[in-house]
């Protein structure tokens, strides 16, 4: 029985659920089953392991990522378990997973707990380097490297295979397709799933977003560029208070505060019409200096961009501009240009 192969075992009081070979449409419905299994048993936090798993595709990207936003939800979380020598690392590297969920390099340090490999987060002042481990002030928020070389260094050895890097950005860029489109659809009446799938293409876009920045930062500012100055800008503004939200109901803040009562109310308006509520300047004093000051601007970006107007329109302006740079950044070799940090 399906439901067997991918049922969990206990290791020292954690549930850990063994991943398939190849994780697609099928064994991701089989997975899904066994982790809903371990919360229904009372285990908020469980352990993916994907030692043995060679590919994933978005169906996968996308249960990981719901599981782990559950998992949040009841106080524990998702950990993933992939070692650095494991097929499946490319994926998730490009695709930038490891932003949202922990990663850990054994079975035992997965089990241990504590921070696992995921990015330090906005409230850090320094970063040490992904590549050479030198310490460095990030000037963007989603930089991992201390300069240009340390960043192509990295995506060659571990993103060397131009037709692996291709198609986990690829899977990505169609994950967070799916989820936009799934907007449309979506009925005003059922509120809380109405809400589920806005928060759903609020993780996609923002995941999609930080792995372009990171990984292929020149392809990135030129696509920006290409539009004009003042299109640019307000690209730049939608994404930046995209990542407002996503950290707003990342920390258990309800979607339902961000969405504004005109036309949210009616149970019979589209999903697309709702629109995004200003807000009062959030509280930051637990943050960094330059953790506020990237918070802030997130912030300023959702009330510029964000504010009074309609998800649709905040969803098409950033899906479009992010799928033309993920085109442009598939076909596009990634290449050294020299020591500018």
């Amino acid at each position: 029985m399906p439901e067997i192969r991918h049922r969990f075992r206990m290791a020292s009081g954690v549930p850990v659920v063994t991943a398939p070979a190849e994780i697609d449409v099928a064994s991701a419905y089989q997975m899904r089953a066994a982790l809903l299994q371990a919360a229904a048993d009372g285990h908020a936090t469980v352990v993916v392991d994907l030692t043995g798993t060679r590919f994933c595709d978005s169906a996968g990207l996308n249960l990981l990522v719901r599981a782990h936003k559950r998992a949040r939800a009841e106080g524990g979380e998702l950990r993933l378990v992939i070692p650095a020598g494991a097929e499946v690392h490319r994926i998730f590297a490009v695709t930038g997973i490891g932003r949202v969920i922990p990663q850990f390099a054994s079975l035992g340090e997965a089990l241990a707990g504590g921070p696992g490999a995921r990015e330090q987060g906005p409230v850090a002042d320094t970063r040490a380097c992904a590549q050479c481990g030198k310490l460095f002030v990030p000037q963007r928020e989603h930089a991992r490297f201390c300069d240009v070389d340390c960043r192509a260094a990295w995506n060659r050895e571990h993103m060397g295979d131009p037709a692996v890097e291709a198609s986990a950005l690829a899977w990505s860029v169609t994950a967070m397709s799916e989820a936009t489109g799934r907007l449309p659809g979506a009925r005003a009446c059922d509120r809380p799933r109405a809400l589920a799938a806005v928060g759903e293409a609020v993780w996609w876009v923002t995941m999609v977003d930080a792995t372009l920045v990171r990984h292929h930062r020149e392809v990135y500012d030129a696509v920006l560029a290409a539009g004009g100055a003042a299109q640019g800008r307000r690209i730049e503004q939608t994404l930046g208070g995209l990542r407002f939200v996503r950290n707003r109901i990342g920390r258990d803040a309800a979607l339902a505060e961000l969405i504004g009562s005109a036309g949210a109310g009616t149970g019979s308006g589209r999903v697309t019409s709702w629109t995004w509520k200003p807000i009062p300047e959030p509280v930051l004093d637990h943050l960094r200096p330059r953790g506020q000051a990237w918070e802030m601007a997130r912030y300023r970006a959702y009330q510029a961009e964000l504010a009074g107007h309609t998800i649709g329109e905040t969803f098409r302006q950033a899906v479009t501009f992010l799928t033309l740079t993920g085109a442009t950044a598939a076909s596009t070799p990634v290449i050294s240009t020299g020591t500018r940090p």
